[in-house]
Parts: C-alpha cells; structure tokens; sequence
C-alpha cells in the first residue's frame, strides 16, 4: 500500500511572502514524494503563511497545530511522511520546546524529511546522530531568530525614542495623514480631514454610528481604504482613536501581546480634532450605550428612545409603527404590554405625545436647536459641560487601569505617581465642571420667561418635525442628544388611572393620561395633555419647587412637595 505523505510549507515575513518560497517548498515536496514513491496528499496540505514559529504561533493556533492534532486523532495515519524543507520551519522556539515538538512528531508514528538536505528522520527513531543533528539545527535557528527579535526590539526602542521628540518611526500613519516628502513629519491629507471631522460633529450631534456609516456610504464619501464602502467597524476606531488629538501611544511586544510602552507623545501627529469636541463624542457615545441603543431610521422618529419608561411598570417605552390606515401610524407602547407581560398600559399616538413634550417643556430651547446660527449660550454651556465629563470618564478610567496594574504586582513609585497624577487631574476637571454648571444656572435663571403663544410654539414643533429630508436626521438626532442632557427621568402614563401609590397627582378631566417629566438642572412637572389638541392641556402640576436638589424617586412613588397649577397657553 502507498504511503502518503503531508507537505508543511511556512513562511513569515513579508519577504518571504512576496517571493518564490511558497512554489519552491511545493515543488521539492512533489519531487521528493514522486521519487520516493509516496503518494502526496494535495487535498491536505498544510500551510502557515504569514506565521512566526519563535513564539510557537504555528502550533497554538495555525494549520502545524491542525496537523498534529490528525496524527493524535488517527487522521493521519502511522507510517506517513511530513515533508518540510528544514527543522526551523516547523519550530524556532526554545530548544527544549523545539525538541519536545519534533519528538511528538516522530513518536506518533510520522517519518519526517528536511527537503533542503535530503535527509530521513525515521518515525519512532533512537538514532543518536540523527537527534544529535535535530538539536544542532533547532538550537541554531532559536539562536538565529532571537538575535533577528533582539535587533529589531532595539531599533523600535529607539524608533520610540524618537518619537518622544515628535520624529516620526515609521511611514505608517493615520489614513487622514501621509509622512511628508522630506520624512520630518506627517502632513494632513485636506479632504480626509474634511470627512473625519464632520464623522465627529455627527456623533457629537447625537448620531449613532449606523446612521453616520450609512450617511457616508449613501452620500458617496470615498472611503480610505476599503474598496466596499465604509463599515460600522472603522467608523468607530476613528471616533476611539485619540491620532485625531495629535497622540502616538508606542507599544511593545510583551508575551505575544502588545502592550503600551512609556507616555504617549501628544504632539506626534498634526491635531485635527480639538479636545472639547473628542470628549463631547466619548460621552454621546456612552449614553447612546446605555439608554439611546437602535437603529434610528431615516428620519430619527423616536427622540425619546431610552428615555421614556412606563409609569405602570416601569418598563421603556418602545416606537411601534401600525402602518397605513384610520388605526394606523406610530404609537409609543410599554414594551411589557406590547410583549403581553401583564401591563395595561395601553397606545398613546407619537406625534401627539412628542408635540406636547416639547410644546410644555419650555427648558428645550427649540429656537436654539432649529437656529444653528443663533444657538443660545446655555446650549454652548450643555456642550462644555458634556466635554468635560466625557474627559472625566477617561480620567476614571484610566485611574481603574492603573489601580488594576498595583494589584497585579505593578512598580509601586510608578503608579503612586500615575494616580497622584490623574487625581490633580481630575480634581482640575471637578472645578472646571462646577465652574460651568454654576454659570448655566445663572443663564437660567436670567432666560426669558415670556411663556410663547400656542402659534409660535406651533412653528417651532413643525419645524423640528417637517424639515426638509435632507436635514431631518441631523437636526432630529441633535435634538435627541439635548433632551439626553436634560433629561432626568420621564415617566408615561397612558391610562386614566393613576400608577400604584402616586397619590399627589391626579387628573382632573379629559381622559387622565400625562407624563411626568423631571429634568437634571431644573424643574419637574407631569403635564395632561388635552386629549384632542396636543398644544392644549388639561392642567400642569409643578413637582419641585426648584430649590436644591430633585428629590430621588422612582417612578409612581408619592411626592408631597408644593404643587403649583400653571396657566394655559395664550
């Protein structure tokens, strides 16, 4: 019966990749099996391209490792020949692990031949030359490949060197960056810029990465570098990569994984983003994690995705679209009672509610948001503040790694002075915060409280919810991101029956149904709505009187604080 037997081809480096190694390794592997009179397993070559063998990559996780795997499982029978064209491509690791794993070879049964020198290492040999020779060749190709690893580690150490002194390492560099002609630094690439920008003022605005990936792939916005569009995927390492800031975090390779070596260089790359802006995006897309999750549609139709919940059950609030027809349309639901979970709650038709939201929430500065060029300073406080808690994040967060470091045995000097440092840092932020939140109240409180004419208030609502297309999404989405910042709870009651033990509000006509609203930095109020005129209402009841802080309740709990009925409007 022929034997068969198994070519193993490796190759690592680019290089190699690139040149005739592949097409050699096959053709003594055809050769050799043809004089020998084996029959060569084509439909079962194994092949590690592109795969080191200094740290046993080829084992752990690629095809050397499938093949011993068939020789323990019998797939591969005894008697079967391995081909290679020498020792070192099947390990360069530490001689004691190289010889362990040529030995599991032999010893399952394989005949294993070096194709560069001919030579037949028979399965199951004690031949004491033949392992001499083994341990002479893997010991040589560890020594070779741990030189190359030393020489290179050192000339990237001192590429990092230099990078502290904003020289650039290397022609890599971001895909809105090229390295300048005369290799002394990077130079922007103006039209990316252009798109990574406006990548970042969308998400800023309120807009998730869907929506901003298929906005650019529908617009026709050249990618970078992929010849099929742009992906969820790499829009998201734009908005996480601080490049845009201007820094460079060097790495080294530590145990097959990369980790940060020394301070990150702040001024390695040209800034294109400024800082404010960068952490506005970091706390949008944190609050989008937690509470504004979903796909948005063209039109951004729900703005109160995760914002609204159930004053029943305290389940959210889902958008359910009913289609077409006299019953038809779109409708806020309590998810528990949409799933039959047990809730009563019942439909309540989304246009109606959303016009009386922002026609009785007077703290929603549509004018603002409608009026780009006139928005308000309270709105540049909101965006000031948003920044500086999205750095804060990163500050804790950063503070949480490095507490990680100490308990695994980190330097102690070394991370005592890196949380001193974060601490200076965000105690800084702290007061910065303070300092703003301190002067929005101030723009509170001197705002204008004219209440508008039901007419106004009227154009205002149209205007948000019959832009042109073109701009819906993006005037929608940076209306939903404000009313995230305003908005402290708010909780839906669809029925004229009041929630279990809501005792101090109760309706007075119509059919009962109101929301209750309570707001981060301002008053709380439940508004009853006007059952057949969404800019009329039945009564509003102020819930705080706006001194100190809102009290912490959970939904339907009973608030006995001083209620106030307001006027209607005009």
């Amino acid at each position: 019966m022929t034997k068969r037997a198994y070519s193993y081809l490796r190759l690592s480096t680019g290089p190699q990749l690139k040149g005739d190694g592949r097409r050699r390794q096959l053709k003594a592997s055809r050769a050799y099996a043809e004089s020998n009179g084996l029959e060569l397993a084509e439909d079962a070559q194994y092949e590690d391209l592109g795969v080191s063998a200094f740290k046993g990559a080829n084992v752990r996780g690629g095809k050397l490792g499938l093949f011993l795997e068939a020789v323990q499982s019998g797939a591969v029978k005894p008697g079967s020949y391995l081909l290679v064209e020498s020792l070192d491509r099947l390990s360069r690791q530490e001689l004691l692990k190289a010889q362990s794993l040529f030995l599991s070879i032999i010893q399952g049964g394989i005949n294993v031949v070096t194709l560069a020198d001919g030579r037949l290492y028979p399965a199951g040999t004690n031949d004491l030359g033949d392992l001499i020779y083994s341990l002479v060749v893997m010991a040589r190709a560890h020594e070779e490949s741990q030189i190359k690893s030393q020489r290179i580690g050192a000339a990237w150490k001192n590429k990092r060197t230099r990078a502290a002194s904003q020289i650039p390492m290397t022609k890599w560099c971001p895909a809105w960056l090229k390295l300048a002609d005369n290799r002394a630094c990077y130079e922007p690439i103006p039209e990316r810029i252009e798109i990574v920008r406006g990548i970042f003022e969308d998400a800023a605005s309120g807009m998730g990465i869907y929506s901003i990936t298929t906005g650019l792939n529908q617009r026709g916005v050249p990618t970078f570098d992929s010849p099929n569009g742009w992906h969820m995927s790499y829009v998201t390492k734009i908005l996480c990569n601080r490049a845009v800031l201007g820094e460079f975090q060097p790495h080294r390779r530590e145990a097959g994984k990369r980790v940060p070596d020394g301070e990150p260089s702040r001024s390695y790359y040209p800034a294109i983003i400024d800082e404010a802006l960068f952490y506005r995006v970091q706390l949008a897309k944190s609050e989008r994690r937690v509470s504004g999750k979903g796909r948005k549609g063209t039109a951004f139709t729900n703005l109160f995705s995760g914002l609204a919940l159930c004053a029943y059950c305290n389940s959210p609030m889902k958008l359910e679209n009913k289609g077409t027809g006299r019953k038809g349309g779109a409708y806020l639901i309590c998810d528990s009672a949409l799933r039959k979970l047990g809730c009563t709650g019942i439909r309540w038709r989304y246009r109606a509610f959303e016009t009386s939201f922002l026609a009785f929430v007077e703290e929603v500065d549509l004018g603002g948001l409608t009026n780009e060029a006139a928005e308000s300073t309270k709105l540049r406080l909101e965006s000031d503040i948003a920044a500086i808690k999205g750095e804060l994040a990163q500050v804790e967060q950063l503070m949480e790694k490095t507490y990680a470091v100490l308990t695994t045995g980190g330097p102690i000097e070394f991370v005592t002075a890196k949380l001193k440092e974060q601490e200076a840092r965000k105690a800084e932020l702290l007061k910065r915060l303070q300092s703003y939140e301190s002067e929005r109240e101030q723009a509170v409180s001197r705002q204008d409280q004219t209440h508008r004419s039901k007419e106004e208030i009227r154009e205002l609502v149209g205007r948000v919810q019959r832009t042109e297309e073109s701009e819906m999404f993006r005037l929608r989405a940076r209306l939903a991101s404000h009313l995230k910042m305003l908005v402290e709870r708010l909780s839906v009651a669809t029925l004229p029956i009041q929630p279990k033990g809501h005792k101090t509000l109760r309706h007075q006509k119509g059919d009962g149904r109101y929301f209750e609203v309570w707001l981060r930095n301002g008053p709380g109020r439940a508004v009853y709505p006007t059952i057949d005129d969404p800019l009329g209402y039945d009564e509003q009841v102020m819930i705080w009187d706006g001194k100190g802080s809102p009290p912490r309740t959970s939904f339907g709990t009973s608030i006995d604080l001083s209620h106030i009925s307001l006027s209607k409007l005009g």
